[in-house]
C-alpha cells in the first residue's frame, strides 16, 4: 500500500510539472520576437562537452541543459571556407545552389578570379584591392533576412555583429544588404556597413569614442581557474613540465596588436558589450515584427600555440565566453524575455587544427602540397601536349584547366580532364580525383561523391575535384597544415528559449535544415533556393 501511494505521488508530481510546462508554452507568443544566433568560430561538440564541466549554470549549461540539442548536426564538408557553410546556414541550400563553392574561384564564363566577398577586385599583381568593399553579391539565392524583409520591410531589424566581415556577410540578405558590424583588427574600432538606424550608429560611435580596445590592451591574460584542472594539463601534460600561460597583451609588441586582442577573451568581451548595447537600445524584440541578431564570438586564441584538440588557451577563452553568454542571456531575460526569444548556439566550422600538434594521436599521417602538385601536373601535361599553361589555377581542392587553350591547340578537353585525374590519383595522400562534369553520371552511394555533388557549381567549381585520404592534411603556403573533410562536418547545434522543450535529437540533420526551421517559427517563407527540411524541435 505504501508503494502504491509513492507511485501515485510521483505520478501527480510528473503530471503537475507537465501541466506547468504546457502552461508556460501556452504563455509564449505565437512566434518569437527575436532570434539570437550565437556563432562561435571553430567550436566542435567535443570541446563544448569538455568545457561545460567547469562552466557555471547560466551560460553554455543553461542553453544545453534546458534546450533542444542536436548531437548529429553537420555541414556538407569539402573545402575549408567557413563562409560556404554560413551561406548554407542562412539560405538552407547547398553550395551547388547558393554558389559559394570556396573563398575564391575562377569564373568559367569570364575566366576572372573571383573572391566570394570582394568579387573580382584583384589588382594586376593578383592581390585583393585594399579599397574593396565586402558584400555578398555572389550569393545566388535569398536568405532568411530576405524573406523577413518581404513581409515586414524595414520594420524588421536584422543585424550581424562579430570579428570577420568575410563570415558575417553571409547572414546578410541579397540585393538589400543587411546591417553588419565588426571589430576592425587594423584600427581597434567597430566598423559598420549598411547601418541606417541612427540609434545603432550612435551606439557604435559612442563605443569607439571610449577607446575600449586600447584599455583592454593594458590587461594581462592568464588562466581563469586553476590550470591543473584544464584538459591539456590533465591529459597532455608531459610530467615534469607544468605549463601555464601569462600574456601581458601590451608587452607582446605593437604589430598586429588589435588582431591579438581579438583572439583573446577581451575581444569576445567587447563583442558581448556591443551586443548588449544593441539589445538594450536598438529596439530589437520589442514588437510583433520578428528581429534577428547574429553574434560571432571567437574560440581561436591568438596567443600561444594550439597543441591539442583543446589547449589551455582555447579552454580558457571558452570558460570566459561562458560568462559573456550568461550575461547576454541575462540582458534578454530582463529586457525582452526569454519566452519572446529563440536562441541558437552553433558554429561555422568544427574542424580540428592539426598544425603543430605534439602528440602522435593528432599528427597527420602525411601532408601534400596541392599547389606544388598541380605545378607538377602542368609539367606532365606540357610533356604530352606542348609548352603552355594547361592548369589555370588551383583553389580549395579544385583544379581549373584551360578549355580555351585546348580548342586553340586542337587538344580534346575530355582527354585533358582524364589525363589530369589519372595523374592526381597517383599522388600520395590523394584519395580520389574526380572529373567534375562526370558527377551527374557517376553511380555511387559514397558519401564523398554525394558531398561533391552538393558542392559543385558548373560556372564556379573547378574541373578536377580532389579529396585526401583520411588522416592526411594539405600543406599551406606558410608551412602549416590544414585538414580536409569530405562527407560531413559536425558542429554543435542547440535551440533554446521561446517554446523549445528540453530534448536531445540524435537523428542526423544537415545545417541546411536550420533556415526552414527558423522561417517556420517566425512564419515567413523559406529562402527561394532552400532544400532543407524543418527540424522537429517543438514536440
Amino acid at each position: 500500500m505504501k508503494k502504491l501511494f509513492v507511485h501515485i505521488y510521483i505520478a501527480i508530481i510528473l503530471f503537475a510539472n507537465n501541466a506547468l510546462a504546457q502552461q508556460n508554452v501556452a504563455l509564449c507568443p505565437e512566434k518569437p520576437k527575436l532570434v539570437l544566433l550565437i556563432l562561435i568560430d571553430n567550436l566542435n561538440n567535443e570541446q563544448l562537452e569538455i568545457v561545460r564541466q567547469k562552466c557555471g549554470p547560466n551560460g553554455f549549461n543553461r542553453i544545453c541543459t534546458f534546450g533542444t540539442q542536436l548531437s548529429n548536426a553537420h555541414y556538407d564538408a569539402g573545402g575549408n571556407y567557413a563562409g560556404k557553410n554560413l551561406a548554407t546556414l542562412f539560405t538552407g541550400a547547398p553550395a551547388s545552389t547558393h554558389g559559394i563553392v570556396a573563398e575564391q574561384w575562377i569564373d568559367n564564363l569570364t575566366s576572372k578570379k573571383i573572391h566570394a566577398i570582394y568579387g573580382d577586385a584583384y589588382n594586376q599583381a593578383g592581390h585583393l584591392d585594399t579599397a574593396a568593399v565586402p558584400r555578398n553579391g555572389n550569393l545566388l539565392c535569398s536568405t532568411i533576412g530576405n524573406e523577413i524583409r518581404k513581409i515586414y520591410n524595414n520594420k524588421a531589424h536584422f543585424i550581424s555583429l562579430g570579428f570577420n566581415p568575410n563570415l558575417l556577410m553571409w547572414s546578410s540578405g541579397t540585393n538589400v544588404p543587411e546591417p553588419v558590424v565588426w571589430f576592425d583588427k587594423k584600427n581597434g574600432q567597430f566598423t559598420s556597413q549598411n547601418v541606417a538606424n541612427d540609434t545603432i550608429r550612435n551606439i557604435i560611435a559612442d563605443f569607439n569614442s571610449k577607446h575600449i580596445s586600447d584599455i583592454c590592451l593594458e590587461k594581462t591574460w592568464s588562466p581563469l581557474h586553476d590550470i591543473t584542472e584544464y584538459h591539456e594539463w590533465r591529459y597532455f601534460n608531459k610530467g615534469s613540465e607544468q605549463r601555464t600561460f601569462y600574456y601581458p597583451l601590451k608587452q607582446l609588441g605593437s604589430k598586429n596588436k588589435y588582431e591579438r586582442l581579438a583572439g583573446s577573451p577581451y575581444g569576445n568581451q567587447m563583442v558581448r558589450d556591443m551586443a548588449a548595447a544593441i539589445l538594450l537600445c536598438g529596439n530589437l524584440g520589442k514588437d510583433n515584427v520578428p528581429d534577428m541578431l547574429t553574434v560571432q564570438f571567437s574560440a581561436t586564441p591568438s596567443c600561444g600555440h594550439k597543441m591539442q584538440p583543446i589547449d589551455a588557451e582555447t579552454e580558457d577563452m571558452l570558460l570566459r565566453l561562458d560568462e559573456n553568454i550568461a550575461s547576454l542571456l541575462k540582458v534578454i531575460d530582463h529586457d525582452i524575455g526569454m519566452d519572446n526569444t529563440l536562441v541558437l548556439l552553433t558554429a561555422a566550422q568544427g574542424c580540428y587544427d592539426v598544425a603543430n600538434t605534439d602528440t602522435e594521436h593528432w599528427k597527420s599521417w602525411g601532408t601534400v602540397s596541392l599547389h606544388r602538385t598541380t605545378a607538377l601536373l602542368n609539367l606532365y601535361l606540357m610533356a604530352l601536349h606542348g609548352q603552355a599553361k594547361w592548369v589555370r589555377n588551383y583553389a580549395s581542392g579544385e583544379i581549373y584547366l584551360d578549355q580555351k587553350l585546348c580548342e586553340e591547340r586542337h587538344v580534346s578537353f575530355d582527354t585533358l580532364l582524364n589525363e589530369s585525374a589519372q595523374f592526381m590519383k597517383q599522388v600520395a595522400g590523394i584519395g580520389d580525383a574526380v572529373v567534375a562534369k562526370q558527377l551527374s553520371t557517376i553511380y555511387s552511394e559514397s558519401p564523398i561523391i554525394e558531398t561533391m555533388r552538393r558542392n559543385y557549381h558548373p560556372q564556379r567549381s573547378g574541373d578536377i575535384l580532389l579529396n585526401l585520404n583520411p588522416g592526411w592534411a594539405e600543406e599551406q603556403d606558410d608551412g602549416s597544415e590544414l585538414t580536409q573533410l569530405w562527407g560531413k562536418e559536425y558542429v554543435p547545434l542547440i535551440f533554446y528559449g521561446w517554446k523549445v522543450p528540453r530534448n536531445t535529437i540524435y537523428e542526423r540533420h544537415n545545417m541546411a535544415d536550420v533556415a526552414p526551421t527558423i522561417c517556420s517559427f517566425i512564419k515567413v517563407s523559406v529562402p527561394n533556393g532552400c532544400s532543407g527540411v524543418q527540424i522537429p524541435v517543438l514536440k
